[in-house]
């Protein structure tokens, strides 16, 4: 029955329950079932959801991977005499000296400005693989990947320390433990 503020007869309970017939003759769709109950650190949320320990040492490897860059970095502004002697023995154009004074200044000041925005991008991706991102997870997993390959171009004894603790900490995120926890959280949000 219809009334003149419900004209469709919207607000009308519908009198069929699942197991009986249907009083209209449809059928009604079968719906999925319910999705499993959270658990206890589901329930308080994501922010709340602790890490497992796997996750928490990757994320300080992933710290130190930053620290050992930082340094190389440093070391690599350190070598600006052996950077103009090889710009001197590849000066196939004859440039001047001031010239090759200023491509040595300006190549240390792009890859210092570089090490600082990778540092800070290895530190966001960092947290946010901790807090449970697996978007974070698999960027750094990527990033570890390019890491492995170019580490043939220019070898040290810093960026071989710097690959393997990257390597270690990308291994520590897909562990049981961590997967569980990834998963977790992706059901929170």
């Amino acid at each position: 029955m219809t009334t003149p503020q419900d004209p469709y007869g919207q607000g009308q309970p519908n009198p069929y329950t699942p197991g009986q017939p249907n009083p209209y003759g449809q059928n009604q769709p079968s719906y999925p079932p319910p999705a499993p109950p959270l658990h206890e650190g589901e329930l308080r949320g994501a922010q709340n959801l602790p890490a497992p320990q796997p996750v928490q040492i990757s994320f300080w490897l992933w710290v130190a991977t930053v620290v050992l860059g930082i340094v190389s970095a440093v070391v690599g502004f350190a070598q600006r005499d052996t950077l103009l002697a090889t710009l001197r023995a590849a000066n196939t154009q004859q440039l001047s000296e001031d010239a090759l004074q200023t491509v040595a200044t300006v190549s240390l000041a792009f890859a210092a400005v570089i090490a600082v925005v990778f540092a800070g991008l290895y530190l966001l991706f960092a947290f946010k693989a901790r807090a449970g991102r697996n978007w974070a997870r698999i960027v750094l997993t990527v990033l570890t990947a390019l890491r492995v390959v170019f580490l043939a171009t220019g070898f040290s004894v810093l960026n071989l320390l710097t690959v393997l603790a990257a390597v270690a900490a990308t291994v520590l995120l897909f562990l049981p433990e961590a997967n569980q926890f990834y998963t977790a959280s992706k059901r929170v949000r």
